[in-house]
């Protein structure tokens, strides 16, 4: 059965938070719950939509993509789930950048799920499989099913996440960059921030695919 994607662009630096609902059971996961006051316009979506929560996935442990996190954990009682490479970012809010750019010194809780590259998170009749990218961060991560890739803010439309803050890696990103490519098909892409667009026209326009 489809899988149902909604966006919710919470958020000074606009983060793309996304909502994913199996439609045969009405299951689902909340991927990247940014924003500083955004926490109650995401639940108000996923009550809207009739999404049974089955848990909280981050793309990475960025400020900017976790701000209503423990806000959903708490309402939602459901476990987070982020790669193992970035968990500690959680723990520490220089690490995050909570402090120097929310002015949050309030550590996140630890996550309940660490990933791995090829872990499956299942939901309902659907699941995501876990490709680790880093580049962005340490442990950046897309989540893939059959046809989507939910590219956090490793491959925008038309470009690609920052590499000089803590945990990015130039060389890293190229490699991560180069397994999106050789992916085979297509995939409709969903980044962190920006336009939702394919694999196709990224790897036929977008610079750093090349």
């Amino acid at each position: 059965m489809p899988i149902q994607i909604s966006c919710i662009p919470v958020g000074a630096m606009r983060v793309n938070c996304w909502l994913l609902r199996d439609e045969a059971t009405g299951e689902g996961v909340v991927i990247d719950p940014g924003g500083e006051n955004a926490a109650d316009k995401i639940l108000a979506r996923i009550e809207t939509k009739g999404i049974r929560v089955r848990g909280i996935l981050l793309t990475h442990a960025h400020f900017d993509h976790m701000l209503s996190l423990e806000r959903l954990r708490e309402a939602l009682n459901v476990p987070v789930s982020v790669h193992s490479h970035d968990a500690d970012a959680l723990l520490d809010p220089n690490l995050s950048y909570m402090a120097q750019f929310a002015g949050i010194t309030q550590p996140c809780k630890p996550a309940e799920n660490l990933l791995s590259d090829g872990d499956v998170f299942p939901f309902g009749e659907s699941s995501l499989t876990v490709l680790h990218t880093p580049g962005h961060t340490v442990g950046s991560v897309c989540f893939m099913a059959d046809g989507i890739l939910i590219s956090g803010d490793t491959l925008f439309a038309g470009s690609i996440g920052r590499c000089d803050l803590y945990g990015g890696d130039d060389m890293a990103m190229a490699q991560s960059l180069k397994r999106l490519r050789e992916l085979p098909g297509d995939y409709k892409v969903y980044p962190g921030h920006g336009s939702v667009t394919s694999l196709s026209r990224e790897r036929e326009n977008n610079i750093y695919m090349k």
